[in-house]
C-alpha cells in the first residue's frame, strides 16, 4: 500500500473513491453545478477541492480551447487520480484557505461538496472570493442536513448504537453545513452578499446494503477503529430499515439532497 498523503489518504483510497463514490453519488452533480454557474467558452475556472476531478473533467469540455480549468486539492493521492482522468486540466496541490493564485485570476470558482471538511470555511470562502474577477461567479455545494437525508441519518444512528459516538460523528460530518442557515451564515461571515441558496434533489445508488455500509465506513479515517463485527451488525440492522429503498435484487437507491449557494462578485 502507498504512503498516506497530507490528508491521510493513500493512492488506493483515492482509486476507491473514483471507482465507488463517483458512479454511486458524484457523477450526477457536474451538470447541475455548471448550469448554476452558467460557465461559458473561453472562461478561466477553478475547481477548489477537486478530488479525483469529477467536475474538473466536465469543465474542460465546457470552456473549450480558449479557456482554462485548474483543479486544486490538498490530497496528492486524489490529484494523482485526477491527472489521469483529466489530462486537459492543470492541477495544483495546497490548502484552499491559502490559494496560491493572484487576485482576480478566475471567472468562476467552484467548491463542490468540500467546504464542510475545511477547518476554517470562512477563510476558505474569502480566498475563493479574492481570486474571482469582477462579475465572477462562486458556486458552493454542500449536502442537506441529516433531517433531509434520511438514509444517512439511519446510518449515523446505527453507527452511534453499535460503534459509538466517534464513528457516528465521523459519518455525520459531511452533512454539518446542510442545516438551515449554516451556509448562509458562512457566506455572510466571508463578506459575501446577495447569496442565492437553492435545494437540489439527487440520488445515490449502491449494489447492496452491505456495499453501501462497508464503503461508507471504509471511506473515513476512523474506519480502523470500527471492528468488522460492528460493520456486520450495522448491515444486519439496516437491511430491514432500508427495505423501502431496495429493489428485487437488493440494490439500494435513495434520495441524497444538496444545497447550492451561488454569488456574483460585484464589480
Amino acid at each position: 500500500m502507498s504512503k498516506p498523503d497530507e490528508m491521510g489518504l493513500t493512492r488506493e483510497a483515492a482509486d476507491g473513491y473514483e471507482a465507488f463514490f463517483v458512479p454511486a453519488i458524484f457523477h450526477q452533480w457536474p451538470p447541475v453545478l455548471i448550469a448554476a454557474a452558467q460557465v461559458g467558452r473561453g472562461e478561466d475556472v477553478l475547481d477548489a477541492g477537486c478530488g479525483t476531478g469529477v467536475l474538473t473533467r466536465e469543465l474542460t469540455g465546457r470552456v473549450g480551447d480558449g479557456g482554462s480549468v485548474t483543479g486544486f486539492d490538498l490530497s496528492e493521492s486524489m490529484l494523482d487520480v485526477a491527472k489521469v482522468q483529466c489530462p486537459a486540466a492543470t492541477f495544483r496541490q495546497g490548502d484552499v484557505a491559502e490559494l496560491p493564485f493572484d487576485d482576480c485570476s478566475f471567472d468562476v470558482v467552484f467548491s463542490s461538496f468540500m467546504l464542510m471538511f475545511v477547518p476554517d470555511p470562512v477563510k476558505a470562502l474569502s480566498e475563493m472570493g479574492r481570486v474571482l474577477r469582477a462579475d465572477g461567479r462562486l458556486i458552493v455545494s454542500v449536502w442537506e442536513g441529516l433531517e433531509n437525508n434520511v438514509v444517512y441519518r439511519n446510518l449515523v444512528e446505527a453507527a452511534r448504537e453499535i460503534a459509538g459516538i466517534d464513528a457516528a460523528n465521523s459519518l455525520a460530518w459531511p452533512f454539518t453545513m446542510g442545516d438551515s442557515g449554516s451556509l448562509e451564515s458562512i457566506f455572510e461571515s466571508a463578506g459575501m452578499e446577495d447569496v442565492v441558496i437553492s435545494h437540489h434533489d439527487g440520488k445515490a445508488r449502491f449494489p447492496s446494503v452491505d456495499e453501501f455500509v462497508s464503503t461508507e465506513v471504509q471511506a473515513w479515517l476512523l474506519s480502523d477503529s470500527i471492528e468488522r463485527h460492528q460493520v456486520e451488525a450495522m448491515v444486519t440492522q439496516l437491511r430491514t430499515t432500508y427495505l423501502p429503498f431496495q429493489n428485487a435484487v437488493g440494490a439500494v437507491s435513495f434520495p441524497l439532497n444538496a444545497r447550492i449557494g451561488a454569488v456574483n462578485k460585484s464589480s
